[in-house]
């Protein structure tokens, strides 16, 4: 079966989406609740996987801008003579593919999608050197295959998430 993967649309349908787990629940609400009013307000962007021609949602993938703290890297990572606190950097934000299509390799290459929109599209026109995201303990071995290294534990509500990042620098190739 063949896709088509593009930024979500206001006709999308996003009940269908079957996750299986109870636990990846907030990701099917999001994208009900949520998405298409954070894409229509330039607040985060929201890419889809539909079969060609349709407007049923089976995956989808969220980015927005973000920043994240140099205090959390270590020493090898932190650039030299960088003035400011926070890197800046793109946020992999939700992430789901639909129970029927899970462990064929869709959400890999949803990530692959941001990692070459970042490199080609972001990256040369404005500062932003890493790719961050909060998984959950389950994803956690999925980013790292994906290249992702741990920052650390989040505090507070969001409880059992991995801060991690990639830095998008190694992984492009375009030379600075």
């Amino acid at each position: 079966m063949s896709f088509e993967l593009r930024e979500l649309r206001q006709d999308d349908g996003c009940n269908a989406l079957s996750l299986g787990d109870p636990v990846l629940t907030p990701l099917k609400t999001f994208l009900r609740k949520e998405a298409k009013k954070l894409h229509a307000e330039s607040l985060a962007r929201t890419f889809v996987l539909v079969p060609p021609g349709e407007t049923k949602v089976l995956a989808y993938i969220t980015t927005l801008c973000t920043h994240v703290a140099i205090q959390q890297f270590d020493q090898q990572t932190v650039v030299d003579g960088f003035r400011y606190q926070d890197y800046p950097a793109i946020k992999l934000a939700r992430l789901a593919v639909d129970a029927s299509l899970q462990g064929q390799g869709i959400g890999s290459q949803l990530v692959d999608f941001v990692i070459g929109l970042v490199a080609e599209h972001i990256m040369p026109y404005t500062g932003c050197r890493f790719l961050v995201v909060d998984a959950k303990s389950t994803s956690v071995s999925f980013y790292e295959r994906k290249g992702f290294t741990k920052i650390g534990q989040l505090d507070g509500d969001d409880q059992g998430l991995t801060s991690m990042f990639v830095d998008m620098r190694k992984l492009s190739s375009k030379p600075v």
